[in-house]
């Protein structure tokens, strides 16, 4: 019932996203009047389909991370490894939650509207609510038995305890942290723990209240121009649903698919010819996503191979 309330809430959040604008420019050109807030409104759903998108991926153990280490581990150490990266992973993320909760406490405070009558501290309060999702669900994904999620509650538990009450002074143990962060980096903890986690130790070891990270991540991610890339990338598994996938890359596997390692050598190449257009555009490297993973997979790459591609 969850991941079913999850996924409709990001469809009807990407739908609004495309059709207020066309809504928008309809009535301005027939009626002369607009919908109020609408870019406001626009921005702050990309902040809904971010944090939803996220818990998700969490879900589904999607997670993107930076190395691929674990994935050469064998028995009880890629069980340890994991267990470790996912226990930090998760303590982190239980930290940033924390820190939403404090910028969503003060902007309550401030009584800003989105829009007439809707408080904004409603949006900005899945902050806090996403990244306690992913913490909760990267536990439950750090082992496959109950013993080794246990294990995992109590040493994420331990590095949470740690930082709430240092043994030491915090500017003594910033260097320590930055180690453990990057063996959990190693071992596969995703790729927000490598950058949150390493933003949090550092304000930590400083002094510096954690409540201000949310205030950043807010302000990134209601930037204007940030509606672009979940619409994009909506836009990228349209055209791989419509097979338009199969029809782009028939050249380039009409040219380069009879090397060995062909998809992959394609996708390369691909990218790189859009690349060439679009001045190696982020959006455009989400929506080249939908077009080549559907090759990918179909050539026989397990899903973390075809990421990794």
């Amino acid at each position: 019932m969850t991941a079913f309330v999850e996924n409709l809430l990001i469809s009807l959040a990407l739908a609004a996203m495309m059709l207020i604008p066309l809504a928008e420019s309809g009535l301005r050109a027939a009626f002369s009047v607009g919908i109020p807030g609408s870019t406001s409104i626009v921005q702050h759903l990309t902040l809904v389909v971010g944090m939803l998108g996220g818990a998700v991926a969490a879900r589904e153990d999607r997670l993107l991370s930076l190395s691929t280490l674990h994935s050469f581990l064998k028995g009880r150490v890629k069980t340890a490894a994991r267990i470790f990266a996912y226990s930090f992973a998760a303590a982190v993320s239980a930290y940033l939650c924390v820190a939403g909760a404090q910028f969503v406490a003060s902007e309550r405070e401030a009584g800003n509207l989105l829009v007439r009558g809707v408080p904004i501290w409603w949006i900005q309060a899945l902050l806090p609510l996403g990244f306690a999702a992913v913490s909760l669900r990267l536990l439950r994904h750090s082992a496959t038995s109950w013993r080794g999620r246990g294990v995992a509650v109590l040493l994420s538990a331990a590095f949470f305890l740690i930082g709430a009450n240092p043994p030491a002074p915090p500017a003594s143990m910033v260097l320590p942290s930055l180690l453990v962060l990057l063996a959990a980096t190693i071992l596969g903890a995703p790729v927000f723990v490598a950058l949150g986690g390493a933003a949090l130790i550092l304000f930590w070891g400083e002094g510096t209240p954690i409540s201000s990270l949310p205030v950043d991540h807010y302000r990134q991610v209601v930037n204007p121009s940030f509606p672009t890339i979940p619409l994009f990338t909506l836009a990228g598994y349209f055209l791989a649903e419509g097979g338009a996938s199969t029809r782009l890359i028939r050249v380039f596997q009409a040219l380069f698919g009879h090397f060995r390692g062909g998809p992959a050598i394609v996708t390369a190449l691909v990218c790189a010819f859009f690349t060439s257009f679009t001045g190696a555009s982020g959006v455009t490297i989400l929506a080249l996503g939908g077009l080549l993973m559907p090759i990918l997979l179909a050539a026989g790459f397990k899903d973390r191979q075809a990421l990794d591609c």
